[in-house]
Parts: structure tokens; C-alpha cells; sequence
């Protein structure tokens, strides 16, 4: 564009000397046309640059080194297209807080036309996508005027699963503890000598008889500890990665059980019952900046079973 306006000043100058020089009529009348060429230029190109518009579309959401798509089009509404469309798309990762990475593209002379991006899913975090400009220009590619766009698009690329090493027994045999049962009977007992209330069936007779002193059979029930998982942040991406990867990796196999669990997570604390709920979880931390922290401390007991997860290896407190 700055090469035609140049060559549109060097032709006027040409003409206003020309007619300086020798003022006839003719170059009285090539002066003039040199003066108005922009303007009808610029009339006769502005039903097709009101009538163009940029558009991106895509976002569908991928795990990690999955291949995604997004489309950006340009479509002119008026039978003859501008002469150029000058459009910029800016690609940020939100997660891992980059600059912006700007792309200057153009299309001549085409009504439609579609260009595909295809985002760098092999690292996690929400990849967004935007139109920053987008600008027509005249026949004579001396006005530069903005276009309707609508421009912004956002895909997550979510983590993948990695088996920790060792794998922790989150469901079978070890999340399971024996809790006195209130009533009924159960095929799990206790022993323990009679307190006040006890029922009378509940005594066992011959131990009774063998310690001179009233022993019960209290029935145990069999139930689920609490789960909670802790997350550590480490620095380095690759850790991250690994941590993030895990934690997938388990959740999945939690809730393919139907077990619900707590997860710590940086500072944060949810409880997660389904994929679904991890997954929006996961989306939501992609697309914030990344967060470097040690996992908080999680109080234990006998009814909860804590597993950290930690880069590329697994510790069970």
C-alpha cells in the first residue's frame, strides 16, 4: 500500500507540473482526474468492503498432541471483491502466559477464502485465538478501511494420561475400613465387652462364660475411606506436565468406579464425583497463568487415604 500511494503522489506531481508548465486544457483535465481518482476509487470499493467481513471459528477442545483445527475465512458479499484484505490474528497460550504471537496475512482479490491454523497441542494450556484487525482496501489500494470481524476462539488442550510408577491402590483392597455397624447383623464382628443397651443377642455366650464377664459381638460395616489427592506445582513444564498427566490418569480411574474424591490442588479444594467435573476443573486452571506451589498439607486418619502426586513418580503418605 505504501508503494501505490507513493506512485500516486509521484503521477500527481507529474501533472500538476505538466499543467503548470504548459496550461492547456488537456493537462488542466488530467490534473483533475488525478485529484478525484482517489475518491471514486473509494466510492466504487466501498459497497464490497461494507459487505466483507473476517471470521475465525474451531475451539474444540483436544488432550495433549491430538491434532485441532481452526479456520479463518474471509467472504465478500458485493459481486466484486476489494482489491485486498490486510487481516492480523494474534495466538496466545493463556496457561503458560506467552506474549502474543502476531500474524499479518492478506488476500488479494478473492470474494471467499479460508485459511487453516493448526494450534501446537503438544503443550497443555488454553490456546486462544483472535482477530486483532482486519482491514479492506480500495481498487487503487490507497485507503485501508476496517472490515466487521468477529474473532475470538479458544481452544484447551487438556492433559493426557501417564500410569504413576508405582500405582497407588486407590480402590481395592486398601480404601476400605470396618466401622461399627448401628443395628442389624453383618458377617464382619468385633469383640468388646458389654456396655449398658447392649442387645442380649448380641453377647457371645461361650467367651462370655470363659472370661467371667459379658462379651458382645458388635457388627462391623465394611465402608469406603475418604479419598483425597494432593497436588504438588512444580516449576519446570515437563514436571508440570507429568503432575497434570497423573492426576488424569487416576481421576479417570476413580470415577470409572463411581468413587468420589477430594482433590488439592495448588491452593485450591474440590470435590470431584465425575470426568465431567474434572474436566471442568482442568479447563478452568488452563487458562489462567500457571501457578508454581508445593501441594498444602492434608490431615489423615484411619477413614482417609492421601496420595501426592509428584513428577514422574507417586508418594503415598
Amino acid at each position: 500500500m505504501t508503494g501505490r500511494r507513493i506512485l500516486y503522489i509521484v503521477l500527481l506531481l507529474g501533472s500538476a507540473l505538466m499543467h503548470f508548465a504548459y496550461g492547456q486544457y488537456v493537462t488542466h483535465c488530467i490534473l483533475l482526474f488525478m485529484l478525484f481518482l482517489p475518491v471514486f476509487s473509494l466510492l466504487i470499493s466501498l459497497p464490497a468492503i461494507l459487505l466483507s467481513k473476517a471470521e475465525i471459528k474451531g475451539g474444540e477442545d483436544v488432550y495433549r498432541t491430538r491434532s485441532a483445527k481452526i479456520r479463518l475465512s474471509v467472504n465478500c458479499g458485493f459481486f466484486v471483491p476489494p482489491e485486498f484484505y490486510r487481516i492480523t490474528v494474534e495466538q496466545q497460550n493463556l496457561y503458560l502466559d506467552e506474549q502474543p504471537n502476531k500474524q499479518k496475512l492478506r488476500f488479494y482479490g478473492k470474494k471467499e477464502e479460508t485459511l487453516v491454523f493448526e494450534p501446537d497441542t503438544s503443550r497443555l494450556g488454553t490456546v486462544r485465538y483472535r482477530i486483532r484487525s482486519a482491514r479492506a482496501c480500495d481498487y487503487l489500494g490507497l485507503f485501508s478501511i476496517p472490515i466487521r470481524r468477529s474473532g475470538l476462539v479458544a481452544l484447551t488442550v487438556l492433559p493426557d494420561m501417564e500410569r504413576p510408577v508405582p500405582e497407588p491402590e486407590l480402590i481395592e483392597p486398601s480404601d476400605r475400613i470396618l466401622k461399627p455397624k448401628p443395628q442389624g447383623f453383618s458377617e464382619e464382628h468385633e469383640l468388646r465387652p458389654y456396655r449398658e443397651g447392649d442387645a442380649i443377642n448380641l453377647i457371645h455366650w461361650k467367651l462370655s462364660e470363659k472370661y467371667d464377664e459379658p462379651i458382645v459381638r458388635e457388627p462391623q460395616l465394611l465402608v469406603r475411606k475418604n479419598i483425597v489427592l494432593t497436588v504438588d506445582l512444580p516449576q519446570a513444564y515437563a514436571e508440570l506436565q507429568s503432575v497434570a498427566e497423573q492426576l488424569h490418569y487416576l481421576s479417570d480411574k476413580l470415577c470409572a468406579a463411581n468413587v468420589p474424591y477430594m482433590l488439592h490442588f495448588g491452593m485450591q479444594t474440590v470435590s470431584i464425583r465425575s470426568n465431567g467435573e474434572f474436566e471442568r476443573f482442568i479447563k478452568t486452571v488452563l487458562s489462567e497463568p500457571r501457578q508454581v506451589q508445593k501441594a498444602l498439607p492434608v490431615l489423615s486418619g484411619n477413614d482417609t487415604l492421601v496420595c501426592r502426586i509428584l513428577p514422574n513418580r507417586e508418594v503415598r503418605s
